[in-house]
């Protein structure tokens, strides 16, 4: 009888799981999927982006950020049976969501004309060459990266910061329309607020 007992309590404690593993718990993974961005006019400072608009091209900026997710469940694929005298297992915490588009396109135009690098944009006009991402990042460049990475704009508190890549030759005074494609073929437009940048 001892002899059993021994033999059942090792079988019970080589089949309990004592850490959280992949598989643990009940969770299937999630994706995330953007479905609404938020757009500011402020100023980008040294200490980052601000709600105070400023005219000086320095300091003039846009943000768009993700203002919230849609979450998928993702179905796991089918782990192998365990057999097990207790069906137990210790919780674990569900993995965190994680984001499946990458930026496709950007274009960024204007219902006014924009007088800058020596050249007049029509309204309408894609503008992209007149901006800068984040301080020293083309819009190209931007995509690129966040393709390869694709938390760099993926989760709620993402942003991208805009900036003017020269000062403009006259002063701008306008909204800004930004149309962002993703891989998964929707599409996001955003319009800015009066974006003013002193000449």
């Amino acid at each position: 009888m001892k002899r059993f007992l021994v033999l059942l309590s090792l079988v019970i404690l080589t089949n309990i799981p004592f850490s959280c593993v992949d598989d643990c718990g009940p969770f299937n993974p999630l994706e995330s999927k953007i479905t609404e961005l938020y757009v500011l006019v402020g100023s980008l400072t040294s200490s980052g982006f601000i709600a105070t608009k400023s005219t000086d091209f320095g300091l003039a900026a846009i943000q768009i950020g993700i203002a919230d997710l849609d979450y998928t469940e993702v179905m796991a694929s089918i782990a192998r049976p365990r057999f097990s005298f207790i069906n137990a297992a210790i919780a674990c915490s569900p993995r965190f969501p994680e984001p499946t588009q990458a930026i496709e396109s950007m274009v960024i135009t204007s219902q006014s004309t924009v007088y800058a690098q020596g050249h007049e944009f029509l309204p309408g006009e894609q503008l992209n060459e007149l901006f800068k991402i984040n301080g020293n990042q083309t819009i190209a460049e931007y995509i690129t990266k966040q393709k390869n990475d694709i938390e760099l704009f993926g989760n709620i508190g993402s942003t991208i910061n805009f900036q003017l890549l020269e000062q403009p030759d006259s002063t701008i005074n306008q909204t800004f329309t930004f149309d962002i494609q993703f891989s998964d073929l929707s599409e996001m437009v955003v319009i800015s607020e009066v974006f003013e940048v002193k000449s």
